[in-house]
């Protein structure tokens, strides 16, 4: 059975340590030895799966694990290519799973944030967060916020989404 939250069960130096921790669907458990290494989930769409996700990037490819007040939040998304195949988001302790609707959390203080740093030229969301120091989930939920109301216009035709502030264009 699919859930739709993580539960974090502790850090610990070895992956066997973590693997012990996590029972559950959506049980974590971080890897840090000196530096965090990894982040240790069983698969929350109940198949059972071990899933261990690269935190450290001399490691090769690796996501970003952001401890924040709300939460663990990992980015980009977690997709297996395995297995059960499951695509999903870790956002503030919360797994957004990919195939269902993004509901917009609104934060205006972020989309202020985020509209003062629009052009009228595209700009990723990925781009948009390292210049804030923000979560990329919740810039790009601030951006698809903005373009709610009209103030900012997403290009879906990228591999990821990328904004720019709605009007004028400079082009041409």
């Amino acid at each position: 059975m699919k859930t739709r939250e993580i539960h974090q069960k502790g850090v610990v130096e070895r992956q066997a340590e973590a693997v012990e921790l996590v029972k559950k669907p959506g049980d974590v458990a971080i890897v840090e030895r000196g530096v965090v290494r990894s982040l240790v989930m069983r698969c929350p769409d109940g198949c059972g799966d071990i899933l261990t996700v690269n935190l450290d990037g001399r490691a090769g490819p690796a996501w970003r694990l952001y401890d924040g007040k709300d939460g663990l939040t990992v980015f980009p998304s977690v997709w297996r290519d395995t297995g059960c195949g499951a695509h999903f988001i870790v956002w503030d302790d919360v797994i957004h799973w990919t195939n269902d609707i993004w509901i917009v959390r609104r934060d205006p203080i972020l989309e202020r944030a985020v509209e003062a740093k629009l052009t009228h030229d595209f700009i990723s969301y990925v781009d948009l967060a390292a210049a804030l120091d923000e979560i990329p989930w919740a810039v790009l939920d601030a951006c698809r916020s903005l373009a709610s109301t009209g103030a900012a216009v997403e290009d879906r035709d990228k591999r990821r989404p990328w904004f720019k502030l709605a009007g004028q264009d400079r082009r041409g």
